[in-house]
């Protein structure tokens, strides 16, 4: 070979590395289109699923040098059936594949992310739930999202060989729909985000929905587990600032917090069987300034400052035990406990509360008005009194008729203002108070029940 022809090949190679250097630089930086990729692709996803194939429009690439990892960007992806009919679209899926797998039959998939779907869980009206992607909204295209899901569950983390990572599966920017063909409601959340990836107990979700309700926009976000041992799925969900009534339409179990008029935050853990029915809910849940809408109890609303509820609800809420209700009013305040078994229209209650202030009398149940007798002298208005008086019922109340059969106990204790030591702790001046105990049973509308004195 001459010099004149070493010269050129040298040349010619020099030519063809900075072209690939430039290429490589290229797909590094930005996803390019590759035409040798789409072919590739198609031929990849072809065999991947049993009732449909994968089509796309374009196809870009993108390469992580120092990561190992290939991007394939798929813009219109379309489930297809066999006789060619659109099952599902998404505008926008990215696939991140390990490079040294390329060529293997065995892919390692690292990440798959849908961009813009439209996604919608439906309750039907016998009970069952179907995922939709696309379009229509009406859960004819299920199969589809539910073959990716289950293959995602499916494959736990101990399944992995070595050194290999599970796949990460996100929904990212969904408009996604919740609806329930049996109460009839429905939520819708634009820009919703949902992080799925396989762990040692089953499938973790990460999301975040900002959720559009009666007229409200709603931030939610929190985190899942769907254990694959078991087939229970784990929910939490962190709110911010949520009325009661808006609450409901997400969870109508929580019905019991309706007569409450503030703005609730904290969070929320839900535990469902397989069947998505609730096995039990606890939650942590504090407000600012409200109201406590009870003029059918107490003949007048409750204006509270501030609010903490914590407890916990088994067996799709048959049981509700209040472990501290805390109610900060203007004048007072209230701490309390209660158990509450529902069997049916009828409501098992057990409730103790503690009051303390100078308007206790606003504060008990308005069934005392009818009882006229001396012993509750001590929480009649009076400027010059502190009040510190306990309550506690024990009976059934009839959810259907709004009637109360049940029995009390009422304990009252009162200090003269000026009387009150400054040397002595305010328990030390209740034990030298005046006393009352009073058992009571109180039977029929909750409105107007009798009230009887108990010896």
């Amino acid at each position: 070979m001459t010099v004149t022809e070493k010269k050129t090949v040298t040349a010619l190679a020099l030519a063809v590395l900075s072209i690939l250097a430039i290429t490589l630089l290229l797909i590094s930086l930005y996803p390019i289109p590759l035409p040798f990729a789409s072919s590739y692709v198609r031929n990849q996803l072809g065999n991947h699923f049993h009732t449909y194939y994968l089509d796309f429009d374009n196809l870009r690439t993108r390469l992580h040098l120092f990561s190992g990892k290939i991007e394939f960007h798929l813009d219109s992806v379309r489930a297809v059936d066999y006789e060619n009919n659109n099952l599902a679209t998404v505008p926008k899926i990215i696939m991140e594949v390990a490079t040294n797998t390329i060529f293997k039959d065995t892919k390692k998939l690292h990440s798959v992310e849908l961009h813009n779907p439209k996604i919608s869980l439906i309750r039907s009206h016998d009970g069952t739930f179907k995922l939709d992607i696309g379009n229509t909204h009406d859960g004819s295209s299920s199969r589809v999202l539910e073959t990716i899901l289950i293959h995602v569950a499916t494959t736990p983390l101990t399944s992995y060989q070595e050194n290999d990572a599970p796949t990460n599966f996100r929904i990212i920017r969904s408009d996604l729909t919740l609806s329930d063909e049996i109460s009839g409601s429905l939520l819708r959340a634009q820009n919703a985000s949902i992080n799925l990836s396989p762990g040692n107990n089953g499938v973790n979700c990460a999301y975040k929905f900002n959720v559009f309700a009666s007229g409200e926009y709603l931030n939610i976000l929190g985190n899942c587990l769907y254990n694959t041992v078991n087939k229970k799925f784990n929910l939490s969900v962190n709110i911010d600032q949520v009325r009661p009534a808006l609450l409901t339409e997400f969870f109508p179990q929580f019905t019991y917090f309706t007569p409450l008029e503030v703005q609730l935050s904290g969070i929320i853990q839900l535990e469902f069987d397989h069947l998505l029915n609730t096995s039990k809910a606890t939650f942590d849940l504090t407000s600012g300034n409200g109201t406590l809408e009870v003029v059918e109890i107490l003949g007048d609303n409750l204006e509270i400052n501030s609010l903490h509820i914590v407890g916990k609800a088994l067996n799709e809420f048959s049981r509700i035990e209040l472990n501290k209700l805390s109610i900060n009013l203007k004048d007072s305040n209230v701490e309390a406990n209660a158990l509450f078994l529902k069997n049916k229209n009828i409501l098992d209650i057990k409730l103790n509360a503690s009051i303390k202030g100078n308007s206790v009398s606003d504060l008990l149940p308005r069934w005392f008005a009818y009882l006229k007798t001396k012993e509750l002298d001590c929480i009649e208005n009076n400027d010059q009194s502190f009040r510190h008086s306990s309550i506690s019922v024990d009976g059934i109340y009839d959810l259907s008729q709004h009637k109360i059969n049940a029995l009390g106990h009422f304990k009252c204790h009162e200090t003269l203002l000026s009387s009150i030591s400054r040397t002595h702790s305010l328990e030390n001046n209740l034990n030298i108070a005046t006393k009352t105990d009073l058992n009571f049973r109180v039977n029929g509308k909750l409105d107007a029940p009798n009230l009887t004195t108990v010896k």
